[in-house]
């Protein structure tokens, strides 16, 4: 396997543009555009800051390379933040992590020493790039609805505030407004496009099961949400089940290998799966 180096990924990168702590970076691979954003991380800090404080967990991560394609977010620089003094291996550092962030998508093929686009996606990647949210007032209340559902168990943990800050911007909504918004009702939904009833269910759904756990809160929570969206039950079971499949299928390309039967039903009853069904998807699972 390819060492990616700051070097090696200089064919693809096109854009690399820092902004405070973050770094933006636009890839190109066979044509495809990746635009990520990762925290540059000062070297030899660990005691710190440190990655996990800054940059989402890899799960979390893959997630909202995912969801990007889904919502057709555009990232709007803000104006006036400070600009900090990272050296030139640091930024260079972030650069590489930014590269590595989209390696779900793409695979390394020694025969043509190139990067190449990744040619499987899920059932839950397919679903919102065929069915994006394109209508602003569809995307707030998406995430109005995520962050309702952060607050299921009465607090927002730092990962999942960390998952916003990257996730979420002016046109979503800031998260210092979105913890003090009422919970939504019927009325707020009423004007949600069909299709981005069912988008957004699924999404919610996806990002609920990040932390490897489907807890009673967020059941209760999905029931309402698919209540008020007037989703029938066998629509909301099969949203459901495609974002448990992404969420195992994700777990999967973390581990690198499959999972043993004790552990695979374990992590099933986690996430509210059928085990049988989590049996199947393992067993089709193909990594990139």
């Amino acid at each position: 396997m390819i060492e990616i180096t700051y070097k090696s990924i200089q064919p693809y990168l096109k854009e690399e543009l820092q902004q405070g702590e973050i770094m933006y970076c636009r890839f190109v691979v066979e044509e495809q555009e990746f635009e990520t954003e990762v925290g540059i991380e000062k070297l030899g800090d660990s005691a710190g800051l440190g990655i996990m404080v800054k940059n989402p967990s890899k799960m979390r991560s893959m997630l909202l390379r995912a969801l990007n394609k889904g919502i057709r977010k555009k990232r709007v620089l803000e104006e006036g933040v400070p600009q900090i003094y990272f050296s030139k291996k640091e930024l260079e550092a972030a650069a590489v992590r930014a590269f590595e962030s989209i390696l779900d998508e793409i695979v390394y093929i020694e025969t043509t020493e190139k990067w190449h686009l990744a040619t499987q996606f899920s059932d839950f990647e397919v679903y919102i790039r065929q069915n994006p949210l394109k209508e602003k007032y569809d995307k707030k209340i998406m995430s109005r609805m995520l962050v309702e559902m952060a607050r299921a168990d009465g607090r927002i943990e730092q990962e999942e505030r960390l998952f916003f800050s990257h996730f979420l911007n002016d046109e979503m909504g800031r998260l210092s407004d979105l913890i003090s918004a009422p919970y939504l009702t019927n009325a707020d939904c009423k004007k949600v496009t069909k299709n981005g009833r069912l988008t957004i269910f699924i999404i919610v759904a996806a990002v609920a099961l990040t932390d490897n756990e489907l807890e009673i809160e967020e059941v209760e929570k999905l029931n309402r949400f698919a209540e008020i969206f007037e989703l029938t039950a066998k629509k909301q079971k099969k949203l459901l089940q495609i974002a448990q499949d992404y969420t195992l299928e994700t777990r999967l390309k973390v581990e690198t290998k499959p999972l043993g039967l004790d552990k695979l039903h374990a992590f099933a009853d986690q996430i509210g799966m059928d085990r049988g069904h989590a049996e199947h998807v393992q067993a089709n699972f193909k990594p990139s």
